[in-house]
């Protein structure tokens, strides 16, 4: 059976590395667990380091959370004005964009009798979330006078190289410091927080540093697969290798590449024009888009290439490749972002966890004894929290 490998000392690794260079230069870490804020055992791991804030992007995963681990919850999408009150519920922090909806959340504040912090975006260049520069100030002087209605004001912040790609230069990351600047100016408090989301910053920071103002980053992409978002590549000495998609051959025959008879779409209606190669050795493997994103896997057997995948299986043609493979044998691919993300959210893929039994936490199943295990993966709290599911 097709299944996704995830080595957890790896990805401890790769967090106290991040840890450890942003703390030299001042600069606290929200650890995104948008991938895999439904797996047990990653998100425990997270909550038990030094990171800041979890953040997670969909207000469920914060509901199932809030209160049973111990590191505060930053919900990293812009909230829905329908679910204000589960936001302020089970969230410590938003970022918001739209005063409509800020003046949502101090209305459930107050019904709900707590307070809740907002962080508001700024639009630097790569249009996803963010008011325009011109209109914080307004917007601030909005948001600090609901204060008595259970709104706190937390800061600004900014997302780069996420929806266009766009990276951090001297200009938009500048323009964040001379913001911060501005509201010192006009309300006599600096922000507390001025996050800078988006792995893409990390590189910046490395080569050009960040100014002073800036003291949070917001990333999730390096901690578990080593690389920076939209470049593939590692980043400094990570891990590249804590996840790993293993999946085995059903079937290998020699066959032609070109299909015979009249074509219409595929399964999901994809025309598709295949070049006339001769013969060949396929192999057909035991996954397909109900598992992952087969298309954005990374091969790790040099000659191996992806011929078409369909709900359940992947064809592959081995005929370069230098091992002999049979039928039963696996192949392993490295995983980018978006592989990565599907891997966790479909239900019916099986998750392989090494590591999990550090003394703070096992799984259900194995209770610790073995260092593989793939059992339910349903996590229990060693250090006097609830002895739960979560």
């Amino acid at each position: 059976m097709a299944h996704l490998n995830i080595n957890l000392p790896l990805i401890k690794d790769n967090i106290e590395l991040i840890l450890s260079g942003c703390a030299s230069s001042g600069i606290d870490v929200v650890g995104v667990v948008k991938p895999c804020q439904d797996f047990d055992p990653i998100v425990y791991l997270y909550s038990k380091t030094s990171l800041s804030y979890l953040g997670v992007s969909k207000v469920n995963a914060a509901k199932r959370l809030s209160g049973v681990v111990r590191k505060p919850l930053m919900l990293t999408c812009v909230p829905r004005p329908d679910l204000v009150d589960e936001v302020v519920k089970y969230c410590d922090l938003s970022l918001n964009s739209e005063m409509d909806t800020i003046m949502r959340l101090a209305e459930a504040a107050e019904r709900n009798r707590c307070s809740h912090s907002v962080l508001l975006m700024v639009e630097v260049g790569d249009l996803r979330e963010g008011v325009l520069p011109a209109d914080v100030v307004p917007t601030v002087a909005k948001i600090l006078a609901l204060r008595d209605r259970g709104i706190r004001f937390a800061g600004i912040g900014a997302n780069y190289g996420c929806v266009n790609g766009v990276l951090p230069n001297f200009d938009n990351v500048g323009l964040m410091d001379t913001l911060a600047t501005q509201l010192k100016e006009n309300f006599g408090i600096a922000p507390e927080i001025v996050s800078l989301g988006g792995s893409v910053v990390l590189d910046w920071m490395d080569k050009h540093g960040l100014p002073s103002s800036v003291n949070q980053i917001r990333i999730g992409e390096p901690l578990l697969l080593g690389t920076l978002s939209g470049a593939n590549r590692a980043y400094k000495t990570l891990h590249s290798d804590a996840l790993e998609f293993e999946a085995a051959i059903v079937e290998m025959k020699r066959k032609p590449s070109f299909p015979a008879g009249e074509k219409a779409g595929d399964a999901f209606g994809v025309h598709h024009e295949p070049e006339d190669r001769g013969i060949r050795t396929r192999a057909i493997l035991d996954f397909g888009v109900v598992d992952t994103d087969p298309t954005s896997l990374i091969a790790t057997v040099p000659g191996l290439s992806m011929i078409t995948s369909n709900s359940d299986y992947t064809v592959v043609d081995i005929t370069e490749c230098d091992h002999r493979f049979h039928v039963g044998d696996s192949i392993k691919f490295g995983l980018t972002y978006k592989s990565m993300l599907q891997c966790f959210t479909s239900g019916q893929l099986q998750k392989n966890v090494r590591g999990c039994h550090d003394g703070t936490a096992v799984c259900f199943g194995c209770e610790g004894r073995t260092p593989d295990c793939s059992s339910q993966l349903r996590m229990r709290f060693m250090d006097g929290l609830p002895h739960q599911s979560l």
